[in-house]
């Protein structure tokens, strides 16, 4: 995973940016599929502005962009904020990931029900009788004939109508 660190019209101390990247690395755990962390610090130099200081970061996934951002009195807290809001969006992404690929494996392993279970349940699958073999094609017109075969017992294909 590759983290770069850079100031917009501010420097960035070597002590801060030790810190942004112990902090940031952090959130690998939480998803392998990071390949890259974009870190930008900027200072507002407006007296006015209360929590001068902003982080910005953008993480690059196999599944696209993350992005957090949030301001501070000083760099070191808005580090942790950042990181809470980016740990907060990372879980939410893998989460959806893992839902789905779990949702789609537990439709799958459903396994069908043995015929023998079903028994003289209406509707159920039943075998041919002894004198058919099942649908038989249809050599005039390429197409298969229906069996139907009623509660009374009395079976045999039915013609399809043109």
């Amino acid at each position: 995973m590759q983290v770069t660190v850079k100031g917009k019209n501010t420097t960035v101390p070597e002590k801060v940016r030790a810190r942004a990247e112990r902090k940031l690395a952090k959130l690998q755990r939480f998803d392998d599929r990071i390949l890259a962390m974009d870190v930008e610090f900027s200072e507002e130099r407006n007296p006015r502005v209360a929590d001068p200081h902003r982080v910005e970061v953008t993480l690059t996934t196999k599944a696209g962009l993350v992005r957090a951002h949030a301001n501070a009195t000083d760099p070191a807290a808005a580090i942790d904020q950042v990181v809470d809001r980016l740990e907060r969006q990372v879980k939410k992404l893998k989460g959806r990931r893992v839902d789905r690929t779990q949702h789609a494996e537990g439709v799958k392993a459903i396994p069908p029900l043995p015929l023998d279970e079903l028994g003289d349940a209406p509707g159920a699958p039943r075998p041919a009788g002894p004198d058919q073999d099942g649908p038989v094609d249809d050599n005039k017109t390429d197409q298969a004939q229906v069996v139907y075969r009623p509660p009374d017992g009395d079976s045999g294909p039915d013609e399809q109508e043109p």
